[in-house]
């Protein structure tokens, strides 16, 4: 193997002479290959898919993940021939980089503890010749060592040992990166955290307003290490408290709203930590300035009594809920009419809060998702009016019920994909089996509705029970749940249409076409099976008549800030109550 064919030797150099440990930077110094048949293009292809596997969390983990046609998650882990490849490049390479991955590589395939010992030592090697520009590796990389060491009890000193030295060398704008890692998968005695714990509050910089976020950070990390090791969190609270002021003396004025929000964190901070007298003064001052703060946008929140209010209501309907088993809990969400908008009472109650607002004296602009405005006729005020309305109606009423209900069900683990995907195929109709057209093949008349929608719902499932379970600050990135649901759901309406015998075909123009998705929702056949509430729910998700993502998702209007947990939330309770009827022939 260590003859190359010259349509490839430039490949393999590259790979010898790579420096880079960011995976897009090795992508970048990879070279090309000319066509090559054989076993050589089966080793390339090997290299090639050991470098689409990412560190994350300690773990390689590759950068493909699919569904099978059943909607099972498949491995793709890697093939004899390619272990055995493995074990020979690990023994011919001398590129530490090649050695620490190959060497995670099979002992995550094999197992055997020594190629853990081996991926360890590449791993801290590299870490003392890594490049300033990457230096954001360095944690990922130490996460590896320590994930590894903790499961094979290979290494251990030395992981210890790199982690303290990281910890204490780098500047502390980075230490908490490392405090992470180390958190992750901590294998350092209580004395060790110790001495980490003693020395984290001086991490911060008092006197710089760009260490805002950054100081915030340091503190509710230190605040999970102080937790662990039974620490008092007094002093931790006090340096979030004295935090504020970086903000509160950038934004002066009263009328700031970034000020009147800084001087409650910060009362907040001081209660917690003990300082009665200064809480108190700050919340005498956040009070004052609620009468002086403006805002540039209309906001309005519950009452201390209200908030209690419904918070008991919330914990009181979610744990009624949560009593019953999985297939009831989404049931519930699938057929309850309770939960839902209802369309009269909500075009009544805008047309008389236009009435009573000044809306009705001046012209109205508004401002479309991609900036454009329009000036509103008086019938579309009413239409706005309603969305508004309807958005209010609908957080009180279903989403706060659902998050609540799904946080505690992920928490007390009645509700995962796996779950969610077994309720689905057994009392949904997008387990069944049928014909779809004149052209369909084989492997069409064996899939169903379940195995379009199962990569968009494991995505948004994983997510969110991740970011429950891991309590993290992270943002979730729904765009691959969100728009596969999304245009999934118009054909899934148009098959359930079929299937129960009514007709998607319309003649336009002299043409015959199929329905769009709003004709589908005014569809006689839909008007019979669903409420004019679940109807209500449909327009007000995907149409102009509400948020109109099916539009905005298919024309790329949406902005990254659109693709969040209450919007996806909403598209997976319209497919929950589109699927709430089953055929007599399922298990055809």
């Amino acid at each position: 193997m260590k003859e190359y064919p010259e349509e490839i030797k430039d490949f393999y150099d590259s790979i010898e002479n790579l420096k880079s440990l960011s995976i897009w930077n090795i992508h970048r110094e990879l070279k090309p290959t000319k066509q090559i048949r054989g076993e050589w293009e089966d080793k390339v292809i090997v290299e090639r898919k050991c470098l689409t596997y990412n560190l994350n969390k300690g773990e390689l983990k590759s950068n493909i993940q699919v569904t099978d046609v059943k909607g099972h998650i498949t491995k793709n882990g890697l093939k004899e021939s390619e272990i055995e490849y493995l074990k020979n490049r690990l023994g011919e390479t001398g590129n530490s980089g090649l050695k620490a991955r190959y060497a995670h590589l099979l002992w995550q395939e094999t197992k055997h503890n020594n190629y853990a010992g081996i991926a360890v030592d590449n791993y801290i090697q590299n870490i003392t010749k890594i490049k300033a520009d990457e230096i954001r590796e360095i944690p990922k990389m130490l996460s590896a060592i320590l994930f590894i060491s903790k499961n094979t009890k290979q290494r251990q000193e030395q992981a210890k040992e790199t982690a303290t030295a990281l910890v204490n060398e780098f500047p502390n704008w980075f230490k908490i990166d490392i405090l992470n890692s180390i958190l992750e998968h901590n294998i350092l005695s209580k004395g060790e955290l110790n001495q980490i714990a003693e020395e984290l509050p001086n991490w911060v910089e008092k006197d710089n307003s760009a260490q805002y976020f950054l100081n915030k950070n340091k503190l509710e990390t230190g605040l999970r290490l102080y937790n662990s090791l039974g620490l008092p969190l007094n002093r931790l609270y006090e340096l979030l408290a004295q935090n504020e002021d970086l903000i509160i003396e950038r934004h002066p004025e009263d009328e700031n709203f970034v000020k009147y929000m800084s001087i409650g964190a910060k009362a907040k901070y001081f209660r917690l930590s003990g300082k009665t007298q200064e809480a108190e003064e700050c919340f005498k001052e956040y009070n004052r300035l609620k009468q002086t703060v403006k805002l540039g946008k209309v906001s309005t929140q519950l009452g201390d009594e209200e908030a209690e209010m419904f918070n008991a209501y919330l914990n009181m309907k979610s744990g009624i809920i949560l009593e019953m088993s999985t297939d009831s809990i989404l049931a519930f969400f699938s057929i309850n009419e309770d939960i839902l908008v209802d369309p009269n009472k909500n075009e009544e109650y805008a047309k008389e809060s236009i009435k009573k607002s000044i809306w009705e004296l001046f012209s109205t602009s508004v401002f479309d998702i991609n900036s454009n405005f329009t000036n509103l006729k008086d019938s579309e005020k009413i239409d706005k009016e309603k969305i508004r309305n309807y958005t209010i109606s609908h957080g009180i009423q279903c989403y706060s019920l659902f998050y609540k209900t799904f946080i505690e069900g992920i928490l007390c683990g009645k509700l995962n994909y796996y779950k969610i995907f077994e309720y689905l195929e057994n009392h949904t109709w997008y387990g069944m089996k049928f014909k779809r057209g004149m052209t369909d093949n084989e492997i069409d008349q064996n899939s169903t509705w379940l195995c379009m929608l199962a990569p968009g719902i494991h995505n948004f499932i994983a997510q969110f029970e991740l970011s429950v379970l891991m309590n993290t600050l992270k943002i979730n990135n729904f765009i691959l749940a969100m728009d596969s649901l999304t245009v999934k759901f118009e054909g899934a309406l148009r098959d359930f249409i079929r299937l129960s015998g009514g007709n998607t075909s319309t003649s336009k123009r002299g043409e015959i076409k199929e329905q769009l998705l709003e004709e589908l929702l005014d569809n006689p056949t839909t008007k019979k099976y669903f409420t004019k509430k679940d109807i209500e729910l449909f327009k007000y998700t995907f149409t102009q008549k509400g948020i109109n993502f099916r539009n905005n998702i298919a024309h790329c209007f949406t902005q990254f800030s659109d693709y969040n947990l209450q919007a996806v939330s909403l598209v997976f309770l319209c497919l929950l109550r589109l699927g709430k009827y089953t055929f007599k022939n399922n298990k055809s």
